[in-house]
């Protein structure tokens, strides 16, 4: 098996605008997805990010806060899979019930080994 980082992408806080009643039925739909690959032995971990953080970047000699993207677009989850190959990985992440919302992006991408690293 190989290892595969699925990037979650949305813009802003997605879950902001939804009821109380909406965001039951989101954690409930993408907790049982969740739970279903970690069942299945395909998912290392999965976590939500905070919508805070920098971007650093080193420029003339420092370290510097960005630049950014010009997009409100950010990073606002990842899940750690295990798959055969790319296409199994990205079999994995269309099953992911965000889609079903229509503001969710995900970036499949695989975790290049390099020995003596960890």
């Amino acid at each position: 098996m190989k290892e595969f980082m699925l990037f979650i992408r949305s813009e802003e806080e997605p879950k902001a605008d939804l009821s109380p009643e909406q965001l039951q039925q989101h954690i409930e739909k993408v907790g049982g997805y969740i739970k279903g690959l970690m069942e299945e032995g395909k998912m290392k971990s999965a976590q939500p990010l905070e919508m805070e953080g920098k971007i650093l970047s080193y420029k003339n000699g420092k370290i510097v806060d960005g630049p950014y993207n010009e997009t409100k677009e950010i990073i606002s989850g990842y899940y750690h899979l295990l798959a055969k190959d790319l296409d199994e990985a990205i079999e994995i992440a269309k099953r992911d019930p965000r889609f079903e919302e229509g503001i969710w992006r995900v970036e499949v991408r695989p975790v290049k080994v390099v020995e003596g690293i960890n």
